[in-house]
């Protein structure tokens, strides 16, 4: 099967339809049910009530920080219905090793299956409407959580993946059918350039849509700082392009299937 893979790149992306200007939000808990169990995360929203498309995020190994609220906060004000799911259940690893514990002993099949049910929490609002398309995107752990909900699931019509460090089963990758873009740095040691250019061989073999886009001497995490947080000019304007790469894809893919139902 022919491959659909647009070239890497490190251009500027072109514009894809979107509101104009940052969107005033409101942000607020949420909770769903999961197979029976019950799941919790943190929505962010336009507050104007026009019917959006969603947006299921998933964390890095820290869980649902300050942070990642934040980066939840940064996608609402792009015109999305953002929710990120807690799947690590309130704890907050303080040092990578905490962050290292709590990864290898993740419920992986739960967390997906909370993603996925995140996905028709999110249809269930008047805000993105039963009709309305869903992406995911994912950091680090969640990244990697990003591409097995993909696989898993045809709840999602587009996936965002900054330099997972959970690898799938290349098994795993073949039943994508959403169009990918994929973020990574030259420096990145939890997610070397070995295991990327697997990756994409993979999607590459069955044919998948996606972009790629390296960023030169970023490490891994460059694009999940604060806003306010002092970091140097490279690392900022490398995570700015990438989150403007991140939403004009998501509105190129997702923009006119919100619906109110």
């Amino acid at each position: 099967m022919s491959a659909k893979h647009r070239p890497d790149s490190d251009g500027v992306s072109s514009a894809a339809a979107r509101p104009s200007g940052s969107q005033e939000i409101v942000s607020l808990g949420a909770a769903w049910d999961s197979d029976g169990q019950p799941a919790e995360g943190f929505l962010a929203r336009p507050i104007d009530g026009v019917p959006r498309p969603g947006l299921i995020l998933l964390s890095n190994m820290r869980g649902l920080s300050p942070n990642q609220r934040e980066l939840t906060r940064r996608y609402a004000r792009a015109g999305f219905v953002a929710l990120t799911v807690d799947v690590l259940h309130g704890r907050l690893p303080g040092t990578r090793a905490e962050g290292r514990q709590a990864m290898n002993g993740l419920d992986i099949n739960a967390a997906i299956g909370e993603s996925v049910a995140g996905a028709d929490y999110l249809r269930s609002l008047a805000w993105v409407g039963p009709q309305g398309r869903v992406g995911v995107l994912g950091f680090c752990l969640g990244g990697g959580l990003a591409l097995l909900a993909l696989g898993r699931s045809d709840r999602f019509q587009a996936g965002v993946i900054y330099h997972h460090s959970l690898f799938p089963d290349p098994r795993a990758l073949e039943t994508i059918e959403a169009p990918l873009i994929c973020h990574y740095g030259t420096l990145d040691r939890s997610t070397p350039r070995e295991e990327v250019d697997a990756f994409t061989a993979v999607l590459d073999a069955h044919g998948k849509r996606y972009e790629r886009h390296w960023y030169e001497g970023m490490g891994h995490g460059f694009a999940e700082h604060p806003a306010d947080a002092d970091v140097p000019p490279a690392q900022r304007a490398a995570a700015e392009l990438a989150h403007e790469r991140s939403i004009d894809f998501l509105w190129r893919e997702l923009d006119g299937g919100a619906t109110s139902g």
